[in-house]
């Protein structure tokens, strides 16, 4: 059974103003439920400001890396840096804790090492990891349309704005429909007797009116266009057509509108080290891990993999590509990873996450969650996203209560 003394939460930071400025909000967070201690390794001669704490391992990095090359540096080498004979917990510096549930993470340990999955699927994070062309021509495929569609139906909130509530509130509610066969059965339902009545009600808040080819709220001032009425007069005017089968838009040229996934870190992986990863393996996420001495062939060759990518002008500079090729070496794909509560990870761009500020409650879907942490890896600071606000109101109230 594992000591109290014998478990450390672990932050790596170096470098910039704003990564040591988040690193101390989420120090200071940490500091108000976690039991055990908790350090920072850093290299100090390469921050723009002093860290703030009492529990600091200053560690020299190679001065051929850039600042983020040297935090990856840090981190794929902490079995190196840190004492032997300890239970470690990893935190990124955007890692939130937000309850005393934050000290149970060490009670889920599992040798030789145990990460939390990724938000999303390899396929989809791989135009991320590698310098292919994919993200580029998704994002000109995607604009040429909307700029071709914004001429055929120009309207306040379009193309929409992922900023807007009700916006926000219309894409948390299509993506739910889309993951229940039942539900999205029932959906279908509603959308044929539109076509009939004109208009329906197709939640609380949410109604399709098909006679404006809009979705709109109750109180009619919302409203939202729906590109798929409009392709008659997009095929017409620019030669775009909807593929039901291909379920995407059709390019003039007769190709699909790019996607913002693919298959090159696969084929990278393959050709380079001989591994074979399935399509949309669920990846791990490297912003929290556990680790002790059980981990160090592991982290070994996670830092080994790293720096052979740093190497590789088509690899870029992060450490979960890497993190993959080591799942596979050692053949733990279907090794227990920590659940949502241990590292409940925020995307913006997912209004399926959401939050109630006023009860103070986190959503994934349909699902209550009760984050030990929260892990808010971009929109930092951003106060119009409910997420932000509520995660920030949890720890006003622990505060006000000690």
């Amino acid at each position: 059974m594992w000591q109290a003394e014998e478990r450390c939460f672990v932050f790596v930071v170096c470098g910039s103003k704003e990564h040591i400025q988040t690193l101390h909000f989420s120090l200071n967070a940490l500091k108000q439920f976690s039991i055990y201690p908790i350090v920072v390794v850093t290299d100090t001669c390469r921050n723009e400001i002093p860290i703030i704490h009492d529990s600091i391992i200053d560690m020299k990095t190679p001065s051929s890396f850039d600042h983020h090359q040297a935090s990856i540096w840090l981190k794929t080498s902490l079995h190196h840096i840190l004492p032997a004979g300890k239970l470690y917990c990893y935190l990124d510096s955007d890692v939130i804790a937000l309850s005393y549930d934050c000290n149970k993470i060490f009670d889920q340990f599992v040798p030789p090492i145990i990460f939390a999955p990724d938000h999303t699927t390899v396929s989809y994070f791989s135009p991320y990891a590698v310098n292919c062309d994919c993200s580029d021509r998704y994002q000109k495929d995607k604009k040429e349309l909307e700029q071709c569609a914004a001429t055929i139906l120009p309207h306040a909130n379009f193309p929409p704005n992922m900023d807007d509530t009700q916006t926000r509130e219309l894409v948390r509610f299509l993506n739910t429909v889309s993951k229940n066969y039942l539900t999205l059965i029932g959906f279908f339902f509603k959308i044929i007797y539109a076509f009939f009545a004109g208009k329906v009600k197709v939640s609380n808040n949410l109604y399709f009116n098909f006679r404006k080819k809009q979705w709109q709220s109750n109180d009619e001032h919302y409203t939202c266009p729906v590109l798929p009425l409009y392709r008659k007069k997009l095929k017409r005017a620019f030669g775009y057509r909807l593929s039901l089968k291909q379920k995407t838009w059709i390019k003039p040229n007769g190709e699909p509108i790019s996607k913002n996934r693919c298959t090159h870190l696969h084929e990278s992986i393959k050709n380079n080290m001989g591994y074979t990863l399935k399509k949309d393996w669920q990846q791990w996420n490297g912003g929290v891990f556990l680790f002790n001495d059980q981990s160090h062939d592991f982290m070994e060759t996670w830092h080994h993999y790293t720096m052979q990518a740093f190497k590789d002008s088509y690899w870029k500079t992060r450490d979960q590509g890497t993190l993959i090729i080591t799942v596979l070496h050692f053949k733990l794909q279907h090794h227990p990873t920590l659940s949502d509560t241990f590292n409940f990870i925020a995307d913006y761009f997912k209004p399926e996450i959401y939050a109630d500020e006023k009860n103070v409650i986190f959503y994934k879907g349909n699902t209550i969650v009760k984050p030990a942490f929260i892990h808010i890896y971009h929109h930092w600071n951003d106060t119009k996203w409910d997420v932000w606000n509520t995660a920030i109101k949890v720890l006003s109230m622990n505060t006000n209560h000690t």
